[in-house]
């Protein structure tokens, strides 16, 4: 892993935001913004394949990159120079930011890990050495829900987007079917029932397809297993049987044996491990026109949503800044 950046701080522009619900800002990749702004190559996971939480404040401000207040009248036209109105405006509703990501859990680690190995043997088995791969292609660039993702881009001080190198997702292959891709949630769009035939593979869910899987019912006895109460333990057991036994013997078999975790029975795209989760949200405008949250985002990677909340005769659509402070980087423990 690449030393703690020195310029951590990145700013970002949303477009045009609903009163009616969370809009989509976009997907950010940290690691991809922090090379961009340090000059060197930060990555979602170490050498090893073990990934990397980032540890992020965002601050949300309910005004542009001019520092014009967020709040129209619904009279009032799109974007407007500041007036008394307006602020008035913007002290009747709140913003609101948030940030969902994939899980932080063993099942995205041991994924993460074993699909390293996998790259690497996919290079070895080829004959192509870690040298001839460059600088930046010892680790997979993973996308977030989609094989064709893009990513949010930074502003500068003037509030433009800064102009970017290259950040392909990591593209791998298997036997001779096509090329595929991997992202962090998402169901996919293949059931790996044989040969993978598609563009993309989720991380968990894959991983969860590779594992030997306890099924919902293991604790039920089978046809010809052996008998609850046999002459063979009677005559064994410490003590002589009675009524309670049987209850006894009924909770040890059936009580608490199933996984707490839903349990993949049969070969689908969708899954738990598959939903992303949300890691923070926050708000702007309640007494404050600013707002922050620290996450903890796996990988690096997670997708911004941003809504207005207020009146709905307000009409308020503004974009907002906000910004993405990294305080620190370190391994998923799973």
């Amino acid at each position: 892993m690449a030393k703690f950046p020195s310029q951590n701080k990145l700013d970002y522009l949303s477009g045009a935001l609903s009163n009616d619900g969370f809009t989509t800002i976009g997907n950010l990749c940290v690691p991809k913004d922090l090379s961009l702004l340090n000059m060197r190559g930060y990555e979602s996971t170490t050498r090893k394949g073990v990934p990397l939480i980032y540890r992020v404040k965002f601050d949300i401000y309910q005004q542009d990159y001019d520092g014009k207040q967020v709040g129209l009248d619904a009279s009032a036209p799109a974007e407007t120079a500041d007036t008394d109105a307006d602020t008035a405006a913007a002290s009747d509703h709140s913003t609101i930011l948030r940030v969902e990501g994939c899980q932080n859990n063993w099942v995205m680690r041991n994924a993460a890990v074993k699909w390293h190995a996998a790259r690497e043997k996919m290079f070895r088995d080829s004959g192509v050495t870690k040298k001839s791969r460059g600088a930046y292609s010892h680790t997979i660039r993973y996308g977030f829900d989609a094989y064709n993702d893009t990513f949010l881009t930074p502003v500068d001080g003037a509030g433009d987007a800064f102009t970017t190198g290259t950040w392909d997702l990591s593209k791998l292959s298997y036997d001779s079917n096509e090329a595929f891709y991997l992202t962090l949630v998402g169901s996919g769009d293949d059931e790996e029932t044989d040969l993978h035939a598609g563009n993309e593979l989720s991380i968990g869910h894959s991983y969860i397809m590779s594992r030997q899987n306890q099924q919902a019912d293991t604790n039920l006895e089978a046809d010809e297993g052996p008998a609850k109460f046999s002459t063979l333990l009677g005559m064994l057991a410490p003590q002589g049987r009675d009524a309670s036994d049987d209850n006894v013997v009924v909770e040890g078999r059936d009580a608490q044996d199933n996984p707490p975790y839903e349990v993949l029975d049969s070969p689908d795209v969708n899954h738990n491990i598959t939903e992303a989760v949300e890691l923070g949200r926050a708000i702007a405008g309640t007494g404050s026109a600013y707002g922050s949250v620290v996450v903890d985002i796996p990988f690096g990677i997670c997708e911004v949503q941003a809504r207005h909340s207020g009146a709905t005769d307000q009409n308020i659509i503004d974009q907002v800044m906000f910004s993405a402070t990294v305080l620190d980087i370190y391994e998923m423990q799973g």
